[in-house]
């Protein structure tokens, strides 16, 4: 092929700018690498200056891109990570918004009810008080799953005073409950009733004081009690 067919078929432009079909492109290829002095003697170096400052001229980009981010193949592994935490993020919260619903109905059926549980029955309990010297029996007085109302009689004949203090701390020394100025009917015992329901299971410490007209107090005895959980 003679540089006149090149011109005539502007060969060289079209290759330039991809416009040669798949066969024409691999022989012009093959015919500038078999004849090197031919690339010169039809201008191919100017030819292919003159096509480059052409597409800049006319905005075309003809340079080598850098792939853009999305393109690359860690955006897509990122882009699956951040939903599977959006996933678990909401089904969490989904989570919670369920329990702190559940808890909502828990309280105001509690509120509803009252903070205690109604005791199921009422039994009468004549309990004997040990002295301040002495090892205090445990008496169990009933449990939270069926709350009993303990009619507690405390035998205090022993003591010469009409005029006591109740305290009942549990085991862990926490105040649980105090009953100031508590009179002693006729039999010489302290009438106290408590339900239950308002110990959490343990073991707790009835502290007997008794009251002199002056404001001041003196062990008068005590015993034990025992809140079962069922």
């Amino acid at each position: 092929m003679d540089l006149k067919v090149i011109e005539q078929k502007q060969l060289v432009e079209r290759y330039l700018v991809g416009r040669l079909s798949p066969p024409e492109a691999k022989f012009f290829e093959k015919m500038v690498r078999e004849s090197p002095d031919l690339a010169e003697r039809m201008g191919l170096p100017e030819t292919l200056k003159r096509t480059m400052r052409l597409l800049d001229e006319t905005g075309t980009e003809w340079r080598e891109q850098t792939p853009r981010i999305w393109h690359r193949w860690w955006f897509g592994a990122a882009i699956g990570a951040v939903a599977v935490i959006c996933l678990i993020l909401a089904i969490s919260q989904w989570s919670g918004k369920r329990a702190a619903l559940e808890h909502l109905d828990k309280v105001q059926s509690e509120a509803l009810r009252g903070l205690l549980l109604p005791p199921t029955r009422t039994v009468p309990m004549p309990l004997a008080v040990a002295r301040p010297n002495e090892t205090p029996h445990t008496y169990p007085i009933g449990n939270r799953a069926q709350p009993t109302l303990a009619d507690l009689a405390l035998d205090v004949s022993f003591v010469n005073d009409d005029l006591y203090r109740v305290t009942i701390k549990r085991d862990d020394g926490t105040l649980w409950a105090r009953f100031d100025n508590q009179i002693r009917d006729s039999n010489k015992t302290l009438r106290l009733g408590v339900n239950s329901a308002a110990f959490s299971a343990g073991t707790y410490e009835v502290t007997i004081e008794g009251l002199d007209r002056h404001g001041g107090s003196f062990p008068a005895g005590h015993l034990r009690l025992r809140v079962d959980a069922f």
